[in-house]
């Protein structure tokens, strides 16, 4: 396929937990996104999730107004990889508990209600289980770009697409490092997450790509005829 520019928009999936019994739960008890559709279902709910970054601060801070009781599991201390502001408004809700060094070691439950999670403390190796009828997964996403590594288009440390200013000096808004390719959507490095961001990145990829044929020259594409066969006795 010949084409005088590319748009690179193949996304990024969540990570998923490595436990046991993780499909059974998904798509009824297991989410990856807090919306209000989530929390109506978490109302008066124990309700389990595991993340440190903002975005899990994020969601446990709202998810809280309509839960029961939120249980936040994290790996590392919250002040390494989470906003203070948002440390300190969970540290102020009586409903918020806060487990430290510890990750989801087991699902329990009948298929598509989930019942309790099996905490692990990874210094002790000790396991403590807790109610939870809803877990939320906040550990990340991981770009779909595994098919660029030797395309010689940056990338940044965790595989998303630099573009823009981080690709380079003189590129073009949502342009990656190579010219007359471009990158938008959850693949692109820095891009939010958000489905409206991601249509406002379709919208505005269609300027920088207009701007950039009308400074690219048409390279002339030789065409070679077919060869002509001779007709059939």
């Amino acid at each position: 396929i010949q084409a005088r520019a590319v748009v690179i928009a193949t996304g990024a999936r969540y990570r998923r937990l490595g436990v046991a019994r993780l499909e059974e739960f998904e798509g009824s008890s297991i989410h990856y996104w807090a919306s209000p559709l989530e929390a109506d279902l978490c109302s008066n709910e124990e309700v389990a999730l595991i993340g440190g970054g903002n975005s899990a601060g994020q969601a446990t801070v709202f998810l809280a107004t309509r839960a029961r009781r939120v249980t936040l599991i994290a790996r590392r201390p919250l002040s390494e990889t989470m906003s203070q502001y948002l440390i300190e408004r969970i540290e102020s809700q009586p409903n918020i508990d806060v487990i430290i060094g510890c990750e989801i070691g087991a699902l329990d439950g009948s298929p598509g209600a989930l019942e309790g999670v099996t905490i692990h403390e990874r210094a002790s190796g000790k396991d403590i289980r807790k109610p939870a009828r809803f877990l939320f997964s906040f550990i990340g996403a991981e770009p779909n770009t595994g098919w660029l590594h030797s395309s010689g288009i940056k990338l940044d440390e965790r595989g998303f697409v630099l573009t823009g200013d981080e690709a380079g000096s003189d590129r073009l808004p949502l342009e990656t490092s190579r010219r007359g390719i471009f990158a938008v959507g959850d693949v692109r490095s820095t891009s939010v997450k958000r489905v409206a961001a991601s249509v406002g990145d379709g919208a505005q990829v269609v300027a920088a790509i207009h701007k950039y044929l009308a400074a690219a020259p048409v390279v002339a594409q030789v065409v070679e005829p077919e060869p002509q066969r001779a007709p059939e006795a």
